[in-house]
């Protein structure tokens, strides 16, 4: 009898920790094929001067430089969101430029994921599976040109993660006084790498929580103990931009980098309905969904499958700004109100064209988020959930493309000239912005350069863009060399051998490669380079 017991009871303990394991294990599996499929289609972008750049900050903060002291970054740091995913990947990979393919496919795959969990959020069973799968049908199978901007360098896309993260903990954890006090903490560090936290994070966490703790203050007259979560996660979100200003003066105050001002502003009234308008095209872009221009072919079945995706955010989105006042699940409003922040801060301020995408590119995640959590709901209750595997069938089948007929590796930009240079035995110069430190890194550091650019006055003098200003020491570093880009080559003369003559006078020996023009001297450049 009791080994009966014992046998009957066995079964049904196996297929508890089975259940248990379930999500864990298919998690882990589904996340390792994801990363494999977005590295294949990151390896298409050759790495360029700015992931170099965090490259090569990485390698730094490694040996021991860890506030990159010298540094002059660009106008977003990416110190406490990206950076730290650098350090990480080159500590096992090395300085290498596939450092840069790694890290975008690995934070794309942390998205995904991210925003699975969050749409996910407590439910369980069938609902769970329905939220978390309409959230990764829509975010998989970006087509080729949406790596410009999803699987290359750190360009906002990844900013989306440390508040999907902070989101999906005020949803799921319990009211307690820590909430407030981790959030506010993820949000301010999340700052200092990314301004764009402020519209995107802050902003939603203070006016979702706000008007709450309004609403039971004021209409419902309760007393402030029953408004203290709302009241505590709205002052935490005010309080965090005050800590980010602080944690970004202390690494000013200790030697640490510089970061440079944007100079950004509201654009003119008269530019708004144009904005508007390319707004709405990059939002199909994001989601590889712009049918615009395409001629009728096979490869308008896949763009329609991106459309469909896309739609769904946008019809989640309207449905989460009709229940934005009624109380509930706070989530769908805050993804909401950072959708809307961030396509409004977008068309207002910037100035919209293909190359300014990358503004926009967390609504990629936030609007899968959002679609996820609010279809679900509609989908079972109507028992659509063949529909939701036909789904799911063409977003794999649209995923194939880019994967299986992705070409080789791109080579990096400056791979060719580093060679060169290399094989030259040109070990320290100088060169525009595209060429300087992409070089640095593609020569794993045995050629050295340092970016410069031509101003008005005082003319050729270092550019102050991602610049590691110790390597312009002339008492450390015999630099003798200049890399021009020979006039009228494809991206433009950021230094022409003009520019480079009038500077240092007549080189002694002057090299033609390919569109790049390397002028050698016999004396040390740095001494003659105008400072900022």
């Amino acid at each position: 009898m009791i080994g009966r017991t014992a046998t009957a009871q066995w079964p049904g303990k196996t297929s508890r920790i089975a259940r248990r394991l379930g999500w864990p294990a298919a998690t882990v599996a589904a996340a390792a094929v994801l990363f494999l499929c977005a590295l294949r289609e990151a390896r298409t972008v050759g790495t360029q001067s700015d992931g170099a750049s965090l490259v090569l900050q990485a390698h730094a903060m490694l040996h021991g430089n860890f506030l990159l002291h010298g540094w002059y970054l660009a106008d977003v740091s990416f110190y406490t969101t990206e950076l730290p995913e650098y350090m990480a990947v080159e500590l096992l990979r090395g300085m290498r430029p596939d450092v840069v393919q790694i890290c975008a496919a690995l934070t794309y795959t942390l998205l995904v994921l991210l925003a699975a969990f969050t749409a996910r959020g407590a439910a369980r069973g069938r609902a769970a599976v329905v939220r978390a799968a309409i959230t990764v049908a829509i975010m998989l199978g970006p087509a080729l040109p949406a790596t410009a901007w999803l699987l290359t360098n750190p360009d906002h896309t990844g900013t989306a993660v440390p508040v999907l993260a902070v989101f999906a903990l005020i949803d799921r954890a319990r009211r307690r006084w820590y909430v407030p006090v981790a959030a506010g903490a993820v949000l301010a560090l999340a700052i200092v790498g990314d301004t764009l936290v402020l519209v995107i994070g802050v902003l939603p966490v203070l006016l979702v929580f706000g008007t709450r703790a309004c609403q039971l203050l004021l209409q419902r007259r309760m007393a402030l103990s029953a408004a203290w979560y709302e009241a505590s996660l709205a002052g935490a979100a005010l309080l965090s931009v005050g800590a980010a200003a602080v944690i970004s003066h202390f690494i000013r105050a200790f030697g640490g980098y510089v970061g440079q001002r944007t100079s950004q502003g509201f654009g003119p009234a008269s530019a708004m309905l144009g904005n508007a308008s390319g707004a709405f095209v990059n939002f199909l872009r994001l989601f590889s969904a712009d049918f615009f221009g395409q001629r009728f072919g096979h490869g308008l079945v896949f763009t329609a499958i991106h459309l469909v995706a896309a739609a769904l955010v946008v019809i989640a989105l309207l449905l989460a700004l009709r229940r934005f006042s009624g109380g509930g699940d706070p989530l769908p409003s805050l993804l909401a109100v950072a959708i809307c922040a961030n396509v409004l801060a977008y068309v207002v301020i910037f100035r919209v064209n293909g190359g300014s995408i990358r503004e926009m590119a967390p609504v990629f995640g936030l609007g899968a988020a959002l679609a996820g959590r609010m279809l679900a709901g509609p989908l079972l209750r109507n028992r659509l959930e063949p529909l939701l595997v036909a789904g799911l069938a063409g977003a794999l089948w649209a995923l194939a493309p880019p994967v299986l007929l992705a070409g080789p590796a791109a080579r990096p930009a400056s791979a060719r000239l580093a060679s060169w240079l290399e094989s030259h035995h040109l070990r320290q110069g100088i060169a525009g912005y595209w060429q300087a430190n992409s070089v640095t890194l593609d020569s794993a550091g045995r050629v050295t350069m340092r970016p410069v650019r031509e101003y008005r006055t005082p003319g050729l003098k270092p550019y102050p863009w991602e610049l590691d200003v110790p390597m312009l020491d002339s008492r450390s570093y015999d630099v003798n060399f200049l890399v021009a880009t020979a006039s009228g080559a494809q991206g433009g003369s950021t230094v022409t051998e003009r520019e480079g003559i009038a500077r240092f006078g007549k080189p002694y020996r002057v090299y033609r490669y390919e569109q790049y023009v390397i002028m050698v001297w016999h004396k040390n450049l740095l001494p003659g380079l105008a400072r900022r």
